[in-house]
């Protein structure tokens, strides 16, 4: 049992010094605290995208240590979708190793939703205070859109090219080109959970429209494998967009 007991011990220690080496370096991008009314939620996702965030770096150990030792004190709470002020990387050897997104009510991390406590607040801004300041971003982040595709946008065009080439009729490639904007949402897995398409072309008839509509529904359902990610909410939209030319070869627009 001391044996026992004795090897439990060098396994907790070796875990925790494991887990204080994992993080060298916080990257901070910060907006507001406060809750902000926008036409929807900003998300992990979206954050750069959308707000005028002021970014700093943490490379003091022990400030990131009090750090890591608040997080593992928050409680747990129901997958939550919020409006995100402040969005965080925890870095080791220059590599991104986690993401976590916060406001002042919810802390998102590890896939999980916790309540974001007073003191987490505290010492983020501590450390923002005694960090270096990399950059104040006013002019937002360009995104791309379709890159959560697991293999990349490229890929997936191609995979929907040779599917839309295959299945539509002929009577709708002679309709001239149509512009094809698809919506999706996903699972945290990367499994796709919901698909909006919008076909823009006015020489196809209404049903048409739905047809392809319904092709293209099928294929991101059955086909389309997204990148994992554990940040991602339930509000987060995936866009593709392209236009699928009437010889039958569809391109990113």
């Amino acid at each position: 049992m001391k044996q026992i007991g004795l090897v439990t011990l060098f396994c907790l220690f070796f875990t925790e010094c494991s887990a204080k080496q994992i993080v060298d370096s916080l990257y901070v991008r910060f907006f507001s605290w406060e809750e902000y009314k926008q036409p929807h939620i900003i998300t992990c996702t979206n954050f750069e995208h959308e707000l005028p965030y002021t970014e700093f770096c943490i490379s003091d150990q022990t400030m990131i240590n009090k750090f890591l030792a608040a997080i593992n004190e928050l409680s747990t709470t129901s997958d939550t979708d919020f409006c995100v002020g402040c969005k965080m990387f925890f870095m080791h050897d220059s590599q991104v190793t986690k993401t976590a997104c916060l406001n002042s009510h919810y802390m998102l991390i590890d896939g999980k939703t916790y309540l974001c406590t007073k003191d987490i607040k505290n010492t983020v801004d501590s450390m923002m205070h005694n960090g270096v300041l990399l950059d104040t971003q006013k002019k937002f982040l360009s995104g791309t859109y379709g890159d959560e595709y697991i293999h990349g946008r490229e890929a997936l065009l191609a995979k929907l090219e040779t599917y839309l080439a295959k299945k539509l009729p002929e009577t709708i490639k002679r309709c001239g080109d149509s512009r094809i904007v698809v919506h999706c949402k996903s699972d945290k897995k990367g499994k796709t959970t919901k698909v909006e398409p919008q076909i823009y072309n006015d020489r196809l008839s209404d049903a048409q429209k739905k047809y392809i509509i319904s092709l293209v529904t099928k294929f991101f359902i059955r086909k389309v494998r997204w990148k994992s990610d554990d940040t991602r909410m339930s509000s987060d939209w995936i866009t593709i967009m392209c236009k699928f030319k009437s010889t039958g070869y569809p391109e990113h627009i």
